[in-house]
């Protein structure tokens, strides 16, 4: 399938690249939206170079192309041409204006924008790097404030992707939008939880000044092609550790509980939430959870060696609190947005993840 890469590779300059393009169209077509509405509009993304942006901004890419152009597409970003660089197989230059600035103070002028996708937050890498929790709760907060004074407008739709941290430590079997839960304000890893319900707040609070609609997506884990591979997801650690042909490392006892909806699905919920806001919350995620053992044995298995599973007991959370169980309840959605559903399996996401091709 590809040259297994050294041992610490994944933490060097290598990156790797897949295939995406038919996941794109498919995702597109399950959505259910109806493109044409988007002729002629004006569509502003922060957060556009993270796992969910690359996967977002591809599939305006592809709506881009089915309206022969006639689609807008504005990405903020710290560092534009660092993002052009490291996914130059897919062809952001040419169909993405990008914009760079940080999301707390940039500026947009031009008062046009009729969609925004607002995704910005601290990156992976700054997270698994230590970023100050203070950090994560100002950007939340001050990044939302700005990115929505700045498209005011005209603005119609707005789209914020928010997380399931946002209920805190729940008890329930399933999370539900309608446990009013919250995270611990003396627990100083609550600042992205804390974050994400502050600028939830600041959507609802413009939407009444401008007369714009919303959708708020809580999301809980997503997996996929391009998940960080070195970082601080499980999954994508597990994958890394069998394409370097090491046993699956897991830090934990293994017992935690997860679910994981496909990258893919994900990317199709949020288009149809940005085509038909409601005002609403919506948790984004998988209904079948798995524990982390069970997911290990399976990309073991995936792989098609004996590579085996090391329980390393070490009950580390980087960046948040501690978690045993993650899995939301995602009936309002499947319930508002009829159509929308998992359609692929834990063994499939697996599969596609495993076929990566490392590039320096």
């Amino acid at each position: 399938m590809f040259t297994n890469p050294s041992e610490n590779s994944l933490m060097s300059n290598i990156h790797y690249k897949y295939d995406i393009s038919f996941d794109i169209i498919q995702l597109i077509e399950r959505s259910n939206i109806d493109i044409e509405a988007l002729r002629g509009k004006k569509i502003f993304v922060t957060g556009g170079t993270g796992f969910f942006g690359v996967w977002f901004l591809a599939a305006l890419i592809q709506i881009k192309k089915s309206l022969n152009g006639n689609l807008h597409i504005i990405s903020l970003s710290r560092s534009p041409e660092k993002f052009l660089q490291t996914y130059s197989v897919i062809n952001f230059r040419d169909s993405v204006e990008f914009i760079q600035g940080d999301v707390q103070n940039f500026t947009y002028s031009y008062g046009d924008v009729t969609h925004l996708v607002h995704m910005a937050t601290t990156s992976a890498n700054e997270t698994f790097f230590g970023e100050d929790q203070l950090n994560k709760l100002e950007m939340l907060y001050f990044g939302t404030k700005n990115t929505i004074l700045q498209c005011s407008g005209i603005l119609e739709s707005v789209l914020f992707t928010s997380s399931g941290v946002a209920y805190g430590v729940n008890k329930n079997d399933f999370i539900s939008e309608y446990d009013f839960t919250s995270p611990d304000t003396t627990d100083l890893g609550s600042a992205l939880g804390l974050g994400k319900l502050n600028a939830e707040y600041l959507i609802n609070y413009f939407a009444s000044q401008e007369n714009y609609k919303f959708a708020i997506a809580r999301c809980f884990a997503l997996a996929g092609q391009y998940l960080p591979l070195n970082l601080h997801y499980a999954f994508g650690n597990f994958i890394s550790n069998a394409v370097n042909g090491q046993p699956i490392s897991i830090n934990g006892n293994g017992l935690d509980q997860r679910s994981y909806l496909y990258i893919g699905d994900a990317i199709s919920w949020l288009l149809r939430m940005l085509m038909n806001p409601t005002n609403k919350i919506y948790n984004v995620g998988s209904e079948k959870s798995i524990s982390m053992y069970d997911l290990a044995q399976k990309i073991s298995s995936k792989y098609g060696e004996n590579l085996g599973v090391k329980v390393l007991e070490k009950n580390q959370e980087i960046g948040n609190f501690k978690r045993a169980s993650y899995t939301p309840s995602t009936k309002r959605a499947r319930t508002d947005y009829i159509g929308i559903k998992e359609w692929t399996s834990i063994d499939e996401i697996i599969e596609k993840m495993l076929k990566l091709q490392f590039i320096s």
